[in-house]
């Protein structure tokens, strides 16, 4: 009787296997299927816990680059209808206020000019770069950046690059949607304006743009003293045109602002209204974080790369080639006292090289290393 039951299993046995042999296959598949969505989950979930943001996503509220002096205090308490004498026995009071005001006052540095006498500059960099910097705003400057890109856009450039870090805080909101207007899709919203009645004014694209192809990127420069409009043009090109902002995090008052100069030869910037940018976010009262940080907020208008086709001046000169100093310690095979009376020839070559702008030249090594990557990558 036993004998029987255990051919009776092994007949029932083989009959099992007989029959889900041909659906082997797809359980298979179905069960790594299951266990590939669980391993896809927990590295997702991995990957989501320690990663960080590619910029932070609000920064702290803009604060004197110095705290507000007694004299300054006096001032800026008459402006705003206070007692000069008591904020100036308690400068506290009105740095306070400013800090409570979110971007609507603030106390800050003047734009420092690098170069007074060139308020303009565009050029065909090596590479060739698209290059403009940007002083002042308004339609002659977006044709004219119109005609630029007309003439360049036949050798096929890298990308392009909008220099801000120059462009003064006080200029109207039309000039700004000027400039915007050439990188944005025509109709299209670039912000809302709203005086302080509550009146609200919406501006938008309405210039043919340049026209830049998916290939091309823009690159717009940055930095903390970058204020009001030309704030505002930054954070628009941004959201609305995909532009990679480099430098440091701007001053946190995108907008129209009137400025008022102290005698300290500070300034008082005050909005006189708010911006309101696509879901209803306010363009004041947090600085604008760069998409690429860099540590130094120095530049200076010289050399950059050797070359350079012209359309109104040129900061192109030829530089001597030096050996830094460090390098000595590579050389093998010579003592310090051969290497000393170079060294004395490389500190007079030094002193002829002229300064070098490091935010250009990492936005040029930037548009470098986008053309090189393969298209999945840039996506």
């Amino acid at each position: 009787m036993k004998t029987l039951r255990i051919l009776f299993l092994l007949v029932l046995g083989m009959g099992i296997g007989i029959g889900v042999t041909p659906f082997l296959p797809g359980i298979q598949a179905h069960l790594d299927g299951m266990l590939a969505r669980i391993r896809n989950r927990q590295e997702r979930k991995a990957q989501t816990e320690n990663a960080e943001p590619a910029r932070p996503a609000v920064l702290a509220a803009p604060k004197p680059a110095s705290p507000l002096r007694p004299t300054e205090a006096a001032e800026v308490a008459r402006m705003i209808g206070w007692d000069g004498a008591a904020a100036e026995s308690n400068p506290g009071l009105i740095a306070r206020q400013l800090e409570q005001s979110s971007g609507r006052m603030a106390v800050g540095e003047p734009v420092k000019l690098v170069s007074p006498d060139r308020p303009w500059v565009a050029e065909l960099l090596p590479g060739p770069i698209a290059y403009w910097r940007v002083r002042s705003m308004g339609a002659a400057l977006a044709e004219a950046m119109g005609r630029d890109w007309a003439a360049w856009r036949q050798k096929k450039p890298l990308g392009a690059i909008l220099d801000l870090r120059e462009c003064l805080p006080g200029q109207s909101l039309e000039s700004a949607s000027e400039l915007c207007a050439l990188f944005v899709t025509p109709g299209e919203i670039l912000f809302t304006w709203r005086d302080p009645s509550g009146k609200e004014k919406s501006f938008r694209a309405g210039r043919q743009p340049l026209g830049l192809s998916p290939d091309t990127p823009l690159v717009v420069l940055v930095g903390p003293q970058l204020r009001g409009s030309g704030e505002l043009v930054a954070t628009v090109l941004q959201e609305r045109a995909g532009a990679i902002l480099l430098g440091q995090a701007t001053a946190g008052q995108a907008g129209w602002l009137a400025e008022t100069r102290l005698s300290s030869g500070r300034s008082l910037f005050r909005a006189k209204g708010e911006v309101v940018f696509s879901g209803g976010r306010v363009g004041a009262g947090r600085p604008l974080p760069p998409d690429i940080f860099l540590s130094g907020d120095r530049f200076i208008d010289s050399e950059i790369w050797v070359g350079g086709e012209t359309t109104i001046a040129s900061t192109f000169s030829e530089v001597p080639p030096i050996k830094r100093a460090r390098e000595s310690t590579l050389i093998q095979g010579e003592d310090f006292a051969e290497i000393e009376p170079s060294s004395l020839v490389e500190k007079d070559l030094e002193a002829k090289r002229p300064p070098q702008d490091r935010g250009l030249q990492r936005a040029g090594d930037l548009l470098r290393a986008l053309r090189k990557m393969p298209p999945k990558g840039k996506a």
